[in-house]
């Protein structure tokens, strides 16, 4: 019996996150059913079924890991033939019995702002957050330890290329998004998006530096600060790595899934072209 890990990527908007809940639709329950129908596993203990991480409703993923035990050869596009669009596998790698996808080695998440933000003052901002911190602030529920390790931030604008602009022009006017990439061992729940609140603040002036400072060492007995978490539809679970496992990326597989998300752009892009169509209209009639 082999046991393998698959590399998850999906769209999170139509599924209310990633852990199983009865009678709603989620990452973890599709991917159990086409399993068992394909017989890769029938019972969960048995094939030791185990996720790296439990992403909320609405993020989205393009490394997000499982791993089980199969006496079948794991066959990608078998599987990703019986999955819906919005959710495939990316890649994989054999792993060994005791292999448990939770403790992995290098986490990156990215969170997508579309604001007109100071840079400079958003850089500021991620230096204090590098290093090691008590997160207490910066999670949603409390835990036995709020102790990360923050390895790298790094912060970019990035303008709308030529294909773009080109294969989507009524893209033209928007503006070009921020990519916010964090690099760490863990998270807390909800951290991510707690911390992009406070980044957000500090660039638009609501906030200073001094007072996130204070936010990552918080005094003995203090009270949490209620941070309100940013919008989950911007925020994309990246990559898991672990040390002394090479995934084997599908070719044909990434591909796929590319075209899916290429034609949800082009969804996007209609229902664009209708509200602007709407607002050309009201402002001609008024």
């Amino acid at each position: 019996m082999k046991r393998t890990a698959l590399k998850i990527g999906y769209i999170g908007t139509n599924f209310h996150g990633f852990q199983r809940q009865p009678d709603l639709r989620t990452v973890e329950e599709e991917l159990i059913y086409h399993l068992r129908k394909l017989d890769y596993i029938d019972d969960l203990k048995k094939s030791r079924f185990r996720i790296a991480g439990r992403t909320d409703a609405g993020v989205h993923s393009l490394g997000n890991v499982i791993s089980f035990q199969s006496e079948k050869e794991v066959q990608v596009n078998e599987i990703n033939n019986s999955l819906p669009n919005d959710i495939k596998i990316l890649a994989k790698a054999p792993v060994r019995y005791a292999f448990k996808p939770r403790y992995a080695q290098m986490r990156q998440y990215r969170y997508l702002l579309f604001d007109d933000l100071d840079i400079d003052k958003l850089n500021e901002c991620a230096d204090l957050f590098k290093g090691t911190h008590n997160f207490t602030n910066f999670t949603k529920r409390f835990q036995k330890t709020t102790t990360r390790t923050i390895d790298e931030i790094r912060i970019t604008k990035v303008d709308l290329d030529d294909y773009h602009k080109r294969e989507f022009p009524n893209l033209h006017d928007t503006i070009s998004p921020i990519f916010v990439d964090i690099y760490g061992e863990s998270f807390l729940w909800n951290m991510v998006r707690k911390m992009m609140r406070v980044f957000v603040d500090v660039a638009r002036g609501k906030m200073e530096l001094g007072e996130v400072e204070r936010l990552l060492n918080p005094a003995e007995g203090e009270p949490r600060s209620n941070i309100k978490v940013m919008d989950a539809e911007y925020l994309i679970l990246m990559d898991i790595q672990y040390d002394g496992i090479r995934f084997e990326y599908d070719q044909y597989a990434c591909e796929r899934f590319k075209r899916d998300l290429i034609s949800s752009l082009n969804d996007y892009q209609k229902r664009y072209a209708i509200r602007e169509s709407m607002i050309k209209c009201l402002n001609e009639l008024m």
